[in-house]
């Protein structure tokens, strides 16, 4: 049983559940499975296959996996309040961690502009992840999304600070949506750029800024497939701003009250 006390107690805590809750659930002794965890006694097979059963995992798997370190955790534990579930990542894979609700759907993880150094540190840590605010939104189902703050000028006037991005998981690099928003999120920072796939051509992805006015500040990044954390397809903007439209516009409206000026006198004159 070399995994099993580590094993028991990462699926108890990634479960939400203390040693007592779990106990009741399974109707063995809170002592005796904090002897489990702590490496004191073992468990038999039948009750070996009550904790399988229990948190929809194998025996073999509870057994003689190291689930923290392989990622292996299941993906939907049935049953459970919301919580944190680990998942494999293989290349972009899936997330690493995903949080669920009460009836196994994904929540969406708002990661704020104060969090994102966390967040660099701790995408991949459950514990970390339930920090972080969690809700849903209708129309937003059967993938995985995630939205991020915006931070600076770099996607004015299109994306301001302190916008919303919320996105949908990217896959496989071959999903990148080339020249649409995306959210990347690697190991130089989280960035919200138009982004191009150029992994065939030059092996690397390419970031732009869609600002005019601070071009010279925010120049196209060059990012290596290997340094790319996460990324996310931008599929909706919140934004609290209501401020006046850019100047181009105050002409147009302008030019608009002329054109229904004009249209006006002439009706008055015919």
């Amino acid at each position: 049983m070399i995994h099993f006390a580590q094993n028991l107690k990462l699926l108890r805590k990634r479960a939400g559940k203390t040693q007592d809750a779990l106990s009741s659930d399974v109707n063995i002794g809170r002592t005796t499975i904090a002897n489990y965890e702590a490496g004191v006694s073992e468990p038999n097979l039948e009750t070996l296959s009550t904790f399988a059963k229990y948190f929809g995992i194998s025996v073999d798997g509870i057994l003689s996996t190291n689930l923290e370190k392989e990622g292996l955790l299941p993906a939907k534990m049935q049953g459970y309040d919301a919580k944190v579930v680990a998942l494999h990542k293989a290349n972009l894979g899936v997330p690493q961690v995903v949080t669920i609700d009460n009836t196994g759907q994904d929540n969406i993880v708002y990661v704020p502009v104060k969090a994102r150094a966390g967040y660099l540190l701790g995408y991949g840590d459950p514990e970390y992840m339930e920090t972080l605010p969690t809700f849903r939104l209708p129309g937003l189902s059967n993938a995985t999304f995630r939205m991020f703050e915006v931070e600076g000028v770099s996607m004015a006037p299109n994306i301001l600070q302190g916008d919303r991005i919320i996105g949908e998981w990217v896959e496989q690099f071959d999903d990148i949506r080339d020249n649409r928003v995306h959210v990347v999120v690697h190991t130089g920072g989280i960035t919200v750029k138009r982004v191009l796939n150029r992994i065939k051509e030059r092996g690397k992805i390419y970031l732009k800024s869609d600002t005019v006015l601070h071009r010279h500040d925010y120049p196209t990044l060059e990012i290596s497939p290997e340094d790319v954390i996460e990324i996310w397809y931008g599929r909706l903007r919140i934004s609290s701003d209501f401020s006046e439209p850019a100047e181009v516009y105050h002409r147009l409206a302008d030019l608009e009250l002329d054109i229904l000026d004009m249209k006006k006198k002439l009706g008055e004159d015919s």
